[in-house]
């Protein structure tokens, strides 16, 4: 399998494991690799995740490490999961594309300013929204980017791997009539129903606020259950997406959403506010 195959988020969480394991054993690099009878390279791969491993080379790992065979299952679950196709790649999407990421999150901080979230969209709303990109596709191209949305927001209220949203929105996305008068009311009877989900937070930023720091355009920002790996940010623009990864650019993103949700409405009049827009209509 191909590393653009399987899990990148899932390999790397595996070979951090794996590699403190190997410290607590007291092993040196150089001493694991010749043990294991493979090459510097290839323990490196597997340590730092850019390449994926069988479950026999992980029990043979761990039996060197001293770990005891009672505690392999959940090792063994994850080398699984790691050698498992994502999703997204029967899409034809590759794992350094978004819905590769977002899937390995836990958390999303998602700000919205044109738009409302894609994770928060009816099928009629996202329909519009798509119909008014100007890159070429075919109709099966199109229905694949229904469907994968659709399959993203599934985990919002997925039990057993449930994705936290916070949605910071301006006022104006809610008012921008896309696909017209009905679909705009469907859609925001929908974000009413989302933000009783335990797992979504809507905030709104008002019109009346004035300038902001968030009107320079959209960003989201993905926290990982895994505390070794890193939050990462988003951004999306007409010609090309971008994710950011340094830690002094993902703190700035950070700064930026907290300060846009201490300005924004808290939930409970955010959902006022929406119901309100929504009586309007």
């Amino acid at each position: 399998m191909g590393a653009d195959d399987s899990p990148a988020y899932q390999r790397r969480s595996l070979g951090r494991r794996l590699r403190v394991l190997r410290t607590a054993a007291r092993l040196t690099f150089e001493e694991a690799y010749e043990r294991l009878e493979m090459s510097d390279t290839t323990l490196n791969r597997i340590e730092r995740g850019t390449t994926g491993v069988g479950v026999h080379t992980v029990k043979s790992m761990l039996d060197l490490y001293g770990v005891g065979a009672q505690e392999w299952e959940p090792i063994l679950a994850l080398v699984r999961e790691a050698n498992r196709k994502g999703w997204w790649t029967s899409f034809g999407l590759t794992n350094r594309s978004y819905p590769a990421m977002e899937t390995a999150a836990s958390v999303v901080w998602d700000f919205s300013l044109a738009y409302l979230p894609g994770l928060l969209q009816t099928e009629d709303y996202m329909t519009a929204v798509f119909r008014t990109w100007i890159a070429p596709r075919t109709e099966r191209q199109f229905r694949d980017q229904v469907s994968i949305r659709q399959i993203r927001q599934r985990r919002l209220s997925s039990p057993g791997d449930t994705l936290e949203l916070v949605a910071i929105i301006d006022e104006g996305a809610l008012r921008r009539l896309v696909g017209g008068l009905e679909v705009m009311r469907g859609q925001l009877g929908y974000l009413l129903e989302m933000a009783d989900l335990d797992s979504v937070t809507i905030h709104v930023l008002p019109t009346g606020l004035g300038a902001h720091v968030g009107l320079l355009g959209p960003f989201c920002v993905l926290q990982f259950a895994d505390p070794g790996e890193p939050d990462v940010a988003y951004f999306e623009n007409i010609s090309a997406s971008t994710f950011v990864k340094r830690n002094a650019d993902v703190d700035r993103c950070r700064l930026v959403v907290q300060s846009l949700r201490s300005s924004a409405l808290d939930p409970r009049r955010s959902k006022a506010l929406i119901r309100r827009i929504l009586d309007e209509l």
